[in-house]
């Protein structure tokens, strides 16, 4: 360990001297002992201690008197009192006697070292103190001596920033405009005044005497020119085959080069040039994508001559580059916007998306024309969906579940209360922490779908149950004309027997009843094929009319017909047309219970290729669980009729390529609505021609 200090030890007791000097000097001091106060200030004559470690009581000279005798020759010495037997008179003294601490005996090693360390620190930190001191104060003198020179360079440095901070001020104003003009770039969907603007600007800032921004097109394979500013067209269509075919080469630097270098193998940037050039071409690259290229038309000499605009060009380029690219990234994005919502307003189907609670944020316009006026009001992604699943929210079902994309029949909830058949399919789409799971669903409407399923069963019904009724008529005839026959000659042979006669009369009359009966099921079960003709639709609904005034007429039911049609000449065939309308005219004259009126008229549906019979009366309307059945062959609801009626009739009309439909209010009356094709399509072999009317 090396010498740290100098410790002056005094004590009469020698063990005590002893064990301090070998404590001390373990500790890297340099210890020197008296076990007198004389031997002590002999000592210190000769030498300096840095501490001193003094006995209170000593035999010849008092501890605190050989102290005060240390502090008049060396004042910055630090004395520590060693004593077992402390005053408060021999304190005060001490203390002022600037005494540094007091050690107790008998001693603790541990603390002795403390103190002897707190004292030497001291005296290290006073020296160190003095010697920095000693250094400001050459260093002040220093700085005053360098005051007045450092003064004139300030003066010269302040004159030379003057004039380097009015040609800054005028750089950033130009930067500023540019930049300004820069942002229209990519904030304006025509971005072409904006070029114009910043093209302009920049021939003034650089005293150019053109500029060209070229732009590539086509993946790259078309250079063309976006828009130009006193450039000659020749020279432009001349830097175009130049940067093209160095381009498709691979050979441009992403640097500020020179055109006419480009025809070089290894063209040179523009701080690599010695001889003049007049064309300065500064790419646009954009994330390792060419962009295009500025060109600046200007004379420079060399490239000192170039540095003038050296940064000002760099930057130029940076902010070109960033707002060029910009504005076609926009331009892209604003083209495919309006596609996307040009394809969500056109589709056929209800397209809506929701925030992480199931509020629904957008209805596309097929969405809102299925909910109608009541689109505004709807809030809620369960209002609008019943869950097919059980529970109370299918938003839950769905965002919880494991599956992103959910496919199913549901029920749409309109605000009227009704529920329309849907099909959803529901995606579930994270788009980040903050805005959670959210729903996007497309549906589509299965109301016309369901319906024609329900027709495709209903004509498969129908198919068996016309072969089943064609096999059963055929069946049933055969008997029934031998019991006809069979009649008829007993009749003959009853001849003035009326008592007798009267029976058989019933009997032929059922035979005839079953007949009709048959031949109905015959023409249900194989309907003639229409037999179309040239015909006025009006002449014939007037005269099928005129069949059933009588029996209107007894029930108390005024038959009124209307033609709306200044052409009412059609292709049709005139006897199926007179059964479709007596079906439907009778069931109408019946309807009405307690008199009424029967309005039939004649009037052009929304397709103008067709024409619609419209049969309203005033009877006890049809109930609304009947409203289905109206159709069915055999279903009636009178005890005579036989519920062929209205089926044959509507074979008949879809046999003409029309379609019949009905609305009915209970207690009110019942509409029927029969739209027939002004010309039929005739089929003879294997040719088909239309009717001219």
């Amino acid at each position: 360990m090396s010498e740290r200090g100098t410790i002056l030890v005094v004590d009469d007791e020698e063990s005590i001297l002893d064990m301090l000097r070998q404590y001390l000097s373990d500790r890297g001091f340099d210890v020197t002992t008296a076990g007198t106060g004389a031997h002590a200030l002999n000592l210190l004559e000769d030498s300096a201690f840095d501490v001193a470690l003094i006995d209170l009581k000593l035999p010849d000279i008092s501890g605190l008197d050989i102290i005060s005798r240390f502090n008049a020759r060396h004042p910055n010495m630090k004395c520590i009192i060693m004593t077992a037997f402390a005053t408060l008179e021999s304190t005060i003294e001490a203390l002022r006697l600037n005494v540094s601490d007091y050690i107790e005996k008998p001693f603790d090693l541990v603390r002795v070292g403390e103190v002897v360390e707190a004292a030497y620190s001291h005296i290290q930190l006073s020296r160190e103190n003095e010697q920095t001191l000693r250094r400001l104060e050459q260093a002040n003198k220093q700085l005053e001596e360098n005051k007045k020179e450092l003064n004139d360079r300030i003066l010269d440095m302040n004159e030379r920033l003057t004039e380097t901070n009015e040609s800054l001020k005028k750089h950033v104003t130009r930067l500023k405009m540019l930049y300004q003009i820069g942002r229209d770039i990519s904030s304006n969907e025509n971005w072409s005044d904006a070029l114009d603007r910043f093209l302009m600007a920049l021939c003034k800032y650089l005293d150019a005497s053109g500029t060209t921004l070229l732009m590539f097109s086509d993946a790259g394979r078309s250079l063309k020119v976006r828009t130009s500013f006193h450039m000659k067209p020749e020279l432009i269509d001349h830097a175009v085959s130049i940067l093209l075919e160095a381009q498709q080469l691979d050979k441009l630097p992403s640097e500020v080069f020179h055109l006419e270098g480009c025809r070089d193998e290894n063209p040179r940037t523009c701080l690599g040039m010695r001889e003049p050039w007049e064309q300065t071409v500064i790419p646009l690259i954009y994330k390792g994508r060419w962009l295009g290229f500025l060109i600046i038309e200007k004379q420079y000499r060399s490239r000192r001559d170039y540095m003038h605009d050296y940064h000002f060009i760099n930057t130029i380029q940076t902010i070109l580059t960033e707002e060029v690219a910009n504005a076609v990234n926009i331009s892209r994005l604003r083209n495919l916007t309006r596609f996307n919502e040009t394809v969500l307003e056109n589709i056929n189907s209800g397209v809506l998306t929701t925030d992480r609670n199931g509020t629904i944020i957008f209805l596309n316009d097929k969405a809102k024309e299925f909910l109608g006026d009541a689109a505004e009001g709807i809030v809620g992604f369960d209002s609008l969906f019943q869950n097919p699943f059980g529970g109370e929210s299918l938003f839950r079902h769905l965002i919880s579940g494991r599956d992103r994309n959910c496919f199913l029949e549901g029920a749409l909830r309109l605000p009227s209360g009704m529920t329309v058949p849907v099909r959803l399919n529901a995606r579930v789409v994270e788009i980040d922490e903050y805005h959670g799971k959210t729903i996007v669903a497309v549906f589509e409407d299965l109301t016309e779908h369901k319906a024609m399923e329900e027709e495709l069963r209903r004509a498969d019904r129908l198919r068996s149950l016309g072969e089943l009724a064609a096999g059963v008529a055929h069946e049933i005839r055969n008997p029934l004309t031998g019991i006809a026959t069979t009649a008829q000659v007993l009749r003959e042979k009853l001849s003035g027997e009326d008592d007798k006669v009267k029976y058989l009369a019933v009997i032929q009359e059922e035979i005839n009843r079953l007949d009709e009966i048959i031949r109905n099921l015959l023409i249900f079960s194989r309907p003639t094929p229409p037999n179309p003709v040239e015909l006025s639709l009006g002449t014939i609904l007037e005269r099928t009319l005129a069949l059933i005034e009588d029996e209107a007429g007894d029930r108390g039911v005024e038959i009124v017909l209307e033609n709306q049609l200044e052409n009412d000449r059609c292709y049709l065939d005139g006897d199926q047309i007179k059964q479709i309308v007596l079906n439907v005219a009778l069931n109408g004259i019946q309807a009405c219970s307690k008199g009424g009126r029967l309005a039939v008229s004649i009037r052009k549906p929304d397709d103008p290729a067709f024409v619609r019979i419209e049969m309203r009366d005033t009877g006890e309307g049809i109930p609304v669980e009947m409203a289905g059945k109206i159709y069915n062959p055999f279903f009636t609801t009178r005890s005579e009729g036989t519920g062929l009626g209205l089926s044959i009739s509507r074979k008949m009309v879809e046999g003409h390529g029309g379609h019949i439909t009905h609305e009915s209010e209970p207690g009110k009356g019942t509409s029927f609505f029969i739209d027939l094709p002004r010309k039929m399509m005739v089929t003879t072999g294997s040719e088909e021609t239309a009717g001219v009317s």
